[in-house]
């Protein structure tokens, strides 16, 4: 019978990693993508291990995985959005949903709403509000805490990663959003102009 398999994480070095990326973030907070059960190595272990380093903002794929991290009291964001049947789980309110669709703005309008954060397509084209529909005001009545964006070609030398940070810079103060958000791991890596107000490392934190 062969040995037992056992996956060994470095608290320390995950903490180190999160630590590097929020230093490269500058003034913005850095957050923490524990999506896919924390990429294989058990979001709860994770999310705590980065909370005891400072880490104040996580972002979770679905609502199951959010409601997972609930007993630790962290601020979590799903960024899957809003179906019909995720509105019961979303107002419990141990999380935020990242509203990406016109019908998800209006399903969580007509729930009651509550704190939410919103996705903008800025370039990506396959995710996120339109930006002429965000000016056009949309959004208008509700409580965003976070108004983000996901780049396209972060990690290329592309003519799109600054359109990008720009059409985003054009939404500040259109919506009443407390921050803006575009960086993922490799967006930290471009510097500081890509920043904002919070970055959202994932693959980094462990080691990619």
């Amino acid at each position: 019978m062969p040995p037992p398999l056992r996956l060994l994480i470095d608290g320390p070095a995950l903490a180190a990693n999160w630590r590097a990326l929020d230093r490269m973030s500058g003034t913005a907070a850095a957050g923490a993508a524990v999506k896919a059960d924390g990429y294989g190595l058990g979001a709860v272990q994770v999310a705590e291990r980065l909370a005891q380093a400072g880490c104040r903002d996580f972002f979770t794929a679905t609502w199951a995985e959010a409601q997972a991290l609930a007993p630790l009291g962290l601020t979590v964001s799903v960024l899957h959005g809003l179906r019909a049947e995720d509105v019961p789980a979303a107002l419990a309110g141990f999380a935020r949903p990242v509203l990406s669709t016109p019908t998800q703005v209006a399903r969580w309008r007509d729930a009651g709403g509550g704190p939410c954060d919103i996705m903008v397509d800025t370039g990506m084209n396959r995710l996120g509000l339109a930006a002429a529909d965000v000016a056009g005001g949309i959004l208008d009545g509700l409580t965003i805490e976070t108004l983000m964006s996901h780049l396209a070609c972060a990690d290329e030398d592309s003519s799109m990663n600054p359109a990008q940070r720009t059409a985003l810079h054009e939404l500040r103060g259109r919506t009443g959003a407390r921050r803006l958000s575009l960086a993922n791991s490799a967006g930290i890596a471009l510097g500081s102009d890509y920043a904002f107000d919070l970055t959202r490392p994932g693959l980094a934190l462990y080691g990619g």
